[in-house]
């Protein structure tokens, strides 16, 4: 009972908000309250970070070795289209380095069953493109960004990289190009990204 409770006040939370985490995409119970095509105002990745209406993102490079970008497709692309058009069109490497401005974010479950984990989707705009080009679609956003092909600029930062920037700090130091007051701001800064468990 006190499951079902803490369930239903959290789906009431969710649909409210228009807010959706990772990890509430891999809860079946969360995720069975979503319809494919339900619309978010902000979704929470998996390291934390948010994507929001508006949010700019960059293209990275293509997985394939076609040079075609695997989740990445021309227009706004839904179930309807698949159905009514065929497979989306994937964009090319032409497009590495693009910027985007996120104007839909949507659900998709990853079966053809509402108890499944879901996808995010995103539709987004590059400002800059004529009016009959500028539409795309991401697709599967978190493995988008996991195989770099969606570069998420206000990313939170890795173990890895904190460390790599307080190395670079600390030969800053050595060569007396940075302060040991500047290089400890710094490190207490880092410090609970990279003692942080995974």
């Amino acid at each position: 009972m006190k499951n079902l409770c803490l369930t239903l006040l959290l789906f009431a939370n969710v649909c409210h908000g228009q807010t959706l985490t990772y990890d509430q995409t891999q809860d079946i119970n969360v995720a069975s309250n979503f319809s494919n095509g339900d619309t978010l105002s902000i979704y929470t990745l998996k390291d934390g970070s948010e994507i929001k209406l508006g949010s700019e993102l960059k293209f990275g490079t293509p997985l394939n070795t076609n040079k075609l970008f695997s989740r990445l497709w021309f227009g706004e692309y839904t179930i309807a289209k698949a159905i009514l058009l065929g497979p989306p069109i994937q964009l090319a490497d032409g497009y590495t380095g693009e910027k985007v401005i996120v104007t839909a974010i949507k659900v998709q479950h990853t079966k053809l069953t509402k108890k499944s984990p879901l996808q995010i989707y995103l539709f987004v705009q590059n400002p800059t493109a004529s009016a009959l080009a500028r539409n795309r679609t991401i697709a599967d956003l978190e493995m988008a960004i996991e195989t770099k092909e969606v570069i998420n600029p206000n990313a939170a930062m890795t173990r890895e990289q904190a460390i790599i920037k307080l190395k670079e700090a600390k030969d800053l130091v050595d060569l007396g190009m940075m302060s040991q007051v500047e290089f400890d701001e710094l490190k207490s800064k880092l410090t609970p990204i990279i003692i942080k468990k995974e």
